[in-house]
């Protein structure tokens, strides 16, 4: 749809059919079935990981694939890729199977699966986590809503049929990224995102998908909304989900290029462990089913001391002005696909990483004050274990990191 025809509140209507009528799983805190979508996506495997390890439930996985087999192997490679499968890893009570493969499509009226089906996943279910979502900056509202959208209306479908279960909504801090906030002295959980001054499409989609989840909840739905923030690789591993987006393809290519914008932006990098630890214990007390939570790194670096940082690690960095840095990708796009693909991003970002300091995420951080689970700060020991990673898959040039206390 031209852009000038959308209006995302007329977008944000939840099939009136979709009511909350039956009681509520009565294993909701004990789950014996869950839902999984996204299982196959970067957090998606950290979260399945999760479930494996903090509950005894079997743990159905939304997988878009032509049969039950490729979605096994392709739900094993993906958890092998994350050095997290381990061959006793699925064995259950009984010896049964914990990770059970739904063949389906999250864009699909009914995840493309016969009603019969549907019903008989909804009578088996206690709890939905829904992660699944078509990530891509660059792709407009209209490509993005079948999946992101639509694909959220069906699993509020889904929650609402035989026994009403308790969703777990992955959303994105980027639905705050909008002029709606640009004097907000502060953001908080129970803020809701302004949908009408909201620009791209995969934040107006996420957005759109929330306000789903709320209508949700005021049918009387218990369900919850954990916004996310720019997450990368695991603490202690570094091993990274997505090379391809926007950060990371900045970085490699400032590496390459031997120089970086002296711009004043903030990434905002989170790890993905924090995350995914953080998100299965706050579901799992019955006190914090409703609410909303925000990931952040309150411990952060900003661009500009980050790539000094880095660049202490034995990397030749050159600060220069963003135009002379863009000058310089420019002259280089028919060299690699990196700076092609860069290029094409920076032509269609608003801003590469916003400044967003009224972000508060006081209340998660209070909710996980009594747990042991705490975001990793930015810091060279962070930093580190990231460009190792990085060298060791062949993404960045390989050279001695320099060996200094971490």
């Amino acid at each position: 749809m031209p852009v000038n025809q959308l209006n995302l509140l007329e977008e944000a209507t939840l099939d009136p059919a979709i009511r909350f009528n039956h009681p509520l799983s009565e294993h909701w805190q004990q789950p014996k079935g869950i839902l999984l979508t996204g299982a196959t996506g970067f957090l998606g495997a950290y979260l399945l990981d999760e479930l494996l390890h903090k509950t005894t439930a079997d743990i159905y996985c939304l997988v878009r694939c032509s049969n039950l087999d490729t979605c096994k192997e392709r739900l094993k490679t993906h958890l092998e890729f994350y050095t997290l499968w381990h061959e006793n890893l699925c064995e259950g009570h009984g010896g049964a199977d914990r990770i059970i493969p739904v063949v389906g499509d999250l864009s699909k009226p009914l995840f493309g699966i016969p009603q019969e089906q549907f019903d008989e996943l909804a009578a088996n279910i206690d709890v939905i986590y829904h992660n699944g979502a078509f990530v891509n900056a660059a792709r407009p509202y209209s490509t993005l809503k079948a999946a992101n959208v639509l694909g959220t209306q069906e699993v509020l479908r889904l929650a609402s049929l035989k026994q009403t279960k308790p969703v777990h909504f992955i959303s994105s801090i980027a639905v705050f990224f909008s002029s709606a906030y640009a004097q907000a002295e502060k953001i908080i959980e129970t803020d809701l995102p302004e949908l009408s001054t909201l620009k791209g499409g995969y934040k107006q989609s996420k957005a759109v998908a929330e306000k789903l989840v709320t209508i949700a909840q005021q049918r009387g739905l218990p369900a919850s909304i954990y916004r996310c923030s720019r997450i990368l690789g695991h603490s202690k591993t570094g091993i990274m989900g997505n090379s391809k987006d926007l950060f990371c393809r900045m970085l490699k290519s400032c590496i390459q290029l031997g120089k970086f914008p002296e711009v004043n932006m903030e990434p905002n990098i989170v790890p993905v462990d924090y995350i995914s630890q953080a998100i299965i214990y706050l579901s799992q007390k019955e006190t914090y089913i409703g609410k909303a939570f925000h990931f952040l790194n309150n411990q952060q670096m900003n661009w500009l001391n980050l790539m000094r940082e880095i660049g202490s690690f034995g990397y030749c960095l050159e600060a220069v002005t963003y135009d002379e840095w863009l000058a310089k990708l420019k002259q280089n796009v028919q060299k690699d696909e990196i700076y092609a693909s860069l290029w094409l991003m920076l032509s269609t970002a608003n801003k590469l990483f916003p400044v967003n300091n009224q972000l508060d995420d006081s209340y998660t951080r209070q909710c996980l004050t009594n747990s042991s689970i705490v975001c990793p700060p930015l810091d060279k020991k962070l930093i580190y274990t990231y460009l190792n990673y990085f060298i060791k898959s062949g993404y960045l040039p390989t050279i001695q990191l320099s060996s200094r206390e971490t």
